[in-house]
């Protein structure tokens, strides 16, 4: 079988272009006269993006024969195909998706957001590997 793997680096092009634009408006609102004060609160919004920038965290996601592997900033996880029951996939409201791996004891795995690689490549894989799968279309949460 096969293997999929993922990485994700904080410092990506995507993150440089949201501090660009964000930085670029607040220079604006400063310039048409906003006080100082509202501009530093709504400056709060890039913070999470400048510390991925800063420090560059990587997360990586990994599906081979033994099973699913992630490793992000924060937590390092492993698990074997035998001990999983299946995986439920719930899209949300605003087009993002959670993954939840279900255990055979009827463990809630939930897999970082971080982590995940693209949505069609990792059903495409947990199919070739007969891991069932459960589709949850639109949730709040």
């Amino acid at each position: 079988m096969d293997t999929l793997q993922h990485t994700q680096h904080g410092r990506n092009p995507r993150s440089l272009i949201v501090l660009f634009v964000v930085s670029s408006g607040l220079i604006g609102l400063l310039a048409y006269g906003t006080h100082w004060g509202i501009v530093a609160a709504l400056s709060l919004i890039m913070v999470p993006t400048l510390v991925d920038v800063a420090f560059n965290p990587i997360a990586t996601f990994d599906l081979n024969e033994d099973g699913i592997r992630w490793k992000n900033a924060t937590q390092e996880a492993e698990l074997g195909f035998h001990q999983i029951k299946s995986v439920h996939i719930a899209t949300r409201l605003n087009v993002a998706f959670r993954i939840t791996v279900i255990m055979h004891d009827d463990a809630k795995v939930r897999i970082p957001q971080d982590v995940l690689p693209p949505r069609t490549d990792l059903e495409a894989a947990l199919t070739r590997h007969e891991i069932p799968i459960k589709l949850d279309r639109l949730r709040l949460i």
